[in-house]
């Protein structure tokens, strides 16, 4: 699991190389402008009404999101990374959230590593209203 992380975020920064990136970090959530904000496996612990208000407040104009997929047979391991307890977020809910708040949903992916384990990728880009 932890290596299929690290090649989302390792896409995800070739992907958006050429603009500012920041890393928001659930233990410390701190708002920070920004043309793109990254948030991996933290919407979980956050809850996904604050991930989007934090997502606005950084003015990204992309937010690339990585969710654990709820249908996973087991939970997010625990260990040094993240903490117990977290909310699980479908891929309906973080859409459905994401568009009431005018950013539109232009990339999605779902990969899975060798034990079964789901992750999902989600890009939005905010929509001027």
């Amino acid at each position: 699991m932890y290596a299929l992380l690290d090649a989302l975020h390792r896409q995800q920064l070739e992907q958006y190389e050429e603009q500012e990136i920041y890393e928001l970090d659930y233990h410390n959530p701190v708002v920070r402008d920004s043309e793109v904000l990254l948030i991996n496996l933290g919407a979980e612990y956050l809850g996904l009404k604050r991930t989007v208000d934090l997502a606005l407040a950084c003015h990204a104009r992309i937010v690339s999101l990585v969710l654990w997929d709820p249908e996973n047979v087991v939970s997010i391991p625990c260990g040094g990374h993240w903490p117990r307890p977290y909310r699980s977020i479908s891929l309906e809910q973080a859409v459905m959230e994401f568009q009431a708040r005018n950013m539109d949903l232009f990339y999605m992916r779902i990969t899975q590593d060798e034990n079964g384990n789901r992750l999902i990728r989600l890009d939005f880009r905010y929509q001027a209203a």
